[in-house]
């Protein structure tokens, strides 16, 4: 098959170097790429189209819904990208079930607005242009994660086009195997291209932010981790220490939080905690609709993120400690302290893809580094910025690595995780086409 013959067969549009919009679909969150091709699909027809182009000129395939893989593999160099942005329609199926089927290619900002007009909302991604598609399929820790579970725990049934073109829909009934691999293991397994998802019965919820100052952080720390250990879990909290840049930018703490509910008595008793852990600079926590809690977040420009992250079972002083001696100072990452537990952690660790279900936090550490930083260079920081908490984290979270190496894969699916993993692989892409992503071989 020739691009000719490519441009026939596509319903949607193929991009290539020398178009006038090749600059616009090169580019993810983390990167620019080179790619020889990319092919913009509207529907499975294209999608296996392209996956055939791909194979028969042996081209590296990367698969993009939003484009926000810390890794950059969304995009790629001289290979083909298949961008599912058209795929973006968000449809209420059945209104009494409030069953929704979203395109894998949304944005979860857009997707969350839509289903806000139904009274109706999906735990989900907190940046408005993360893509539907990756987010579900490496878990989606959202702002209702203690109330809703993960934005997988929502799901219902997928459609997937796999390597050879077939197009099979997934489900507990249908294809159950395929379906509990898509619930964590990333896009493995085919190209994944719609979402039906169980939203809930959300209009509603109470949500900001209250920012302290350094000089609070072991009150602010400990205080936290305490008002969280007795919240209700309609109250979902993200502590952020920001370490500042220099004199411009000054170093802070932010609870940022959202309670999963519209009445406001019962949402200031829950919140008043998070008010009292030291002297407040600033707050705005507000009532607002779920998607407006979902906002933008990228790094400046000519800066990328470096991220570390993994899960805490137990939160012990020595813990604590660590994160007071370790970081807020000048020189060390910003660290996203997220508390968990709830409907997530009622789910068997067995039941999907996702193996952390008992964890009681979510640890990432970011590093902003110049885009242009060498592979040796980036990694050295990784390392060194998360050497003061590995004795008390364990596993990892696909969605947010920046790192997909043995060692970070090893974290994210451990044991019998990754051999399920491997068996599926092997049935349905023996040949490992979908390679660009957190790789199960």
């Amino acid at each position: 098959m020739n691009l000719s013959d490519l441009h026939q067969n596509i319903l949607g549009e193929v991009i290539t170097p020398t178009d006038a919009t090749y600059d616009n679909f090169r580019k993810t969150y983390a990167c620019v790429g080179s790619p020889a091709v990319i092919v913009r699909c509207q529907n499975n027809a294209d999608v296996a189209a392209a996956i055939a182009f791909a194979r028969a000129n042996g081209l590296t395939l990367s698969v993009r819904s939003g484009g926000h893989a810390m890794s950059g593999l969304s995009t790629n160099d001289g290979g083909l990208i298949i961008d599912l942005s058209l795929l973006n329609d968000v449809d209420v199926l059945d209104p009494a079930r409030r069953l929704v089927r979203i395109g894998a290619g949304a944005r979860w900002g857009d997707a969350a607005k839509a289903l806000s007009a139904h009274g109706l909302a999906i735990s989900s991604g907190d940046t408005n242009s993360v893509g539907v598609g990756g987010l579900t399929l490496g878990g989606g820790i959202g702002w209702m994660v203690r109330k809703h579970g993960l934005t997988l725990d929502s799901l219902e049934a997928a459609e997937i086009v796999l390597a050879n073109g077939t197009v099979l829909t997934l489900s507990e009934k249908e294809n159950p195997d395929l379906f509990w691999a898509i619930r964590g293991g990333g896009g493995n397994f085919g190209v994944v291209t719609s979402f039906t998802f169980r939203a809930q019965p959300v209009t509603d919820v109470f949500g900001g932010m209250v920012m302290y100052g350094m000089d609070d952080y072991e009150s602010v720390l400990k205080g936290w981790v305490s008002a969280m250990d007795t919240a209700p879990e309609e109250l979902n909290s993200t502590l952020v220490v920001f370490p500042g840049f220099g004199d411009a930018v000054p170093a802070g703490l932010m609870v940022l939080l959202c309670y999963a509910g519209d009445d406001e008595a019962t949402a200031n008793i829950a919140i008043q905690p998070l008010r009292e852990l030291g002297t407040i600079k600033h707050q705005d926590i507000q009532k607002k609709p779920y998607y407006k809690m979902i906002e933008d977040a990228v790094p400046p420009p000519g800066l990328k993120s470096v991220t570390q992250n993994g899960f805490v079972k137990t939160v012990s002083p020595d813990l604590l400690n660590a994160l007071l001696a370790g970081y807020g100072k000048a020189g060390t990452p910003i660290l996203q302290i997220r508390r968990l537990g709830g409907e997530m952690n009622r789910v068997s660790s067995e039941s999907t893809a996702f193996a952390h279900r008992d964890s009681a936090l979510f640890i990432l550490a970011a590093s902003l580094v110049p885009v242009d930083m060498s592979a040796e260079a980036t990694e050295a920081i990784r390392q060194k910025t998360w050497l003061p908490l590995k004795p008390f984290v364990t596993g990892a979270y696909i969605n947010f690595l920046s790192d997909l190496g043995p060692e970070s894969l090893a974290a994210a699916y451990p044991g019998a995780t990754y051999t399920r993993l491997a068996s599926i692989k092997a049935a349905h892409d023996p040949e490992n086409i979908f390679n660009q992503n957190g790789n199960i071989r």
